[in-house]
């Protein structure tokens, strides 16, 4: 079960509030007071809050009681009550309970709970909102139904990805023989090469011993030479009785030996084939500069008779991808099948449901058209069907207060069973409606406060009248203020509301019988 509702809030140091703090009702707050008080400004705190708003205030803070928080914020935050900070210095910063969270973090979590009204919000209207209350108000009604739509999005997402697999294989079957011969060409250049794990290295060294080859050898003829006339140094040594002969003579055998070796290995040096040498470290040079080494191009190499195998076997992989498909598109149908039967079943009640909200809010009925299609290639995630509503005109001709009521009715109509599932934002959504149609928005949003926590700011006195909590925003000299207020404080505001400044004794009588009458104390 999700659920969010605000327990309190602290403004500092935004447009209209120096320093602030108010406690609201669980259910229906109504912020209203004179024009240019700061009540559109708090809205845009609270807003800013949960960015989706910049700031207006260098410190924000709410008080939350947070439930059912989704799955990929578990372990960052625990449910229960929740602090969440907003500090404005050399730059912004989020917190909740004092970890700093980044702000996309704070959209992603809140924005699911936080649902804006104004004047100027037309998202509703698209086939996704639509779909997302029809849905709602069939959850409410049967139990089963969030498995079938569940089932419905796993076999779209698993027909979609069937779907594009098959489309890949069709496409590179259309260009396999040229595929084929260019990883043939591939393979046959690096098998031809045909290279050798640390050859490259070796061949370096070889070209440098070649190199110093003729200087060497001229080396090793003058110690050969000296070698000759070793048997004067033997007679020398004799000659003296000294007692390094041994060791001498054990040298220059030594000596001798290093030259039969290093004759021996010219000699074969001399066989090798400089020019074959320095061709094959130029074709390793190339490939080492084309694929960053020999084991990189040797790793190339097999993938590329992996790729070469793949298109061999294409013909059975295309087959296998088809029948994948079928499986996923049956499927699929199927689902697609229950889900629109589903809908179906209940389109009916949602559209009387619909119409009832519609009705107490002054606005004309609608009709609620699903229109299935045929081909399952225009399925969507959201189903089979398209969804339409329309009153006496399309829903984007509305005016936006007509508009406004509109997404009202829906919430009504999504019948809601969990208590403050959501927090509903409006300001000032009964601005230029009749006394008849800003009643039946009050009467909407005390009905919709057994499910959400709402903030309103209004200029009539029908939402104050129902609100369970009644603010008065004044502006002083040190800053605005934001009072809740008592029985006889709502009566001289609401009379207020009526009147004007100078209040009549109609409008005080008027505005005690409205509390007395219509307020749930």
């Amino acid at each position: 079960m999700q659920k969010l509702c605000i327990q309190k809030i602290t403004i500092k140091n935004s447009p209209a509030f120096k320093e602030a703090s108010f406690y609201p009702s669980l259910h229906f707050n109504v912020f209203s007071g004179a024009s240019g008080a700061g009540k559109s400004v708090l809205m845009e705190s609270v807003l800013a809050l949960f960015g989706l708003r910049e700031t207006n205030a260098t410190f924000l803070e709410a008080t939350l009681d947070l439930q059912g928080i989704p799955q990929e914020f578990e372990g960052l935050i625990d449910e229960g009550e929740v602090v969440l900070t907003l500090s404005k210095k050399d730059k912004i910063r989020y917190f909740l309970n004092a970890q700093n969270i980044p702000k996309k973090k704070i959209q992603e979590l809140f924005t699911p709970f936080l649902k804006h009204l104004s004047t100027k919000s037309y998202d509703a209207a698209n086939e996704q909102n639509l779909f997302l209350t029809l849905d709602g108000f069939i959850q409410s009604k049967n139990q089963a139904y969030q498995q079938i739509l569940q089932n419905y999005k796993e076999s779209f997402l698993h027909f979609s990805e069937a779907k594009n697999t098959l489309k890949t294989l069709q496409e590179e079957a259309l260009k396999v023989a040229e595929l084929k011969e260019f990883v043939r060409f591939e393979i046959q250049k690096l098998e031809t090469l045909n290279p050798k794990k640390g050859e490259y290295e070796e061949l370096l060294v070889l070209k440098k011993e070649i190199s110093k080859k003729e200087k060497i050898n001229e080396s090793l003829q003058n110690v050969r030479e000296f070698l000759n006339q070793s048997h004067k140094v033997s007679e020398f040594l004799n000659l003296i009785n000294s007692d390094e002969s041994d060791s001498i003579l054990n040298a220059l055998n030594l000596l001798e030996s290093l030259c039969e070796q290093e004759g021996e290995r010219l000699e074969t040096l001399e066989m090798r084939n400089i020019e074959e040498i320095l061709n094959r470290i130029e074709a390793l040079s190339a490939l080492k500069h084309r694929y960053g080494g020999v084991d990189e191009a040797l790793e190339y190499l097999e993938n590329k008779k992996q790729e070469l195998q793949k298109y061999e076997n294409l013909d059975s992989i295309l087959k296998d991808a088809q029948h994948s498909y079928n499986r996923a598109k049956d499927t699929l149908q199927a689902r697609a099948k229950v889900l629109t039967e589903a809908r179906e079943k209940h389109l009916s009640d949602f559209e009387n449901a619909l119409n009832l909200a519609l009705t107490s809010l002054k606005m004309p009925k609608a009709k609620v058209v699903l229109k299935t299609l045929l081909e399952v290639e225009s399925y969507t995630l959201l189903g089979a069907q398209n969804l339409a509503i329309t009153l006496n005109t399309a829903l984007k001709n509305l005016s936006s207060g007509e508009f406004n009521r509109f997404r009202l009715a829906l919430l009504l109509a999504q019948s809601a069973q969990t208590n403050h599932q959501a927090i509903i934002i409006l300001d000032e959504m009964d601005a230029n409606l009749s006394g008849e149609e800003s009643q039946g928005v009050a009467n909407a949003l005390k009905a919709l406060s057994t499910s959400y926590q709402i903030f309103a700011i209004s200029h009539q006195p029908h939402m104050p009248s129902l609100a369970n909590t009644h603010f008065l925003i004044q502006k002083q000299p040190n800053g605005s203020t934001i009072t809740p207020l008592d029985k006889q404080g709502r009566i001289q505001e609401i009379a207020r509301m009526i009147s004007g400044d100078s209040i009549t004794k109609e409008a005080l009588e008027f505005a005690t019988k409205q509390l007395s009458t219509l307020q749930c104390n």
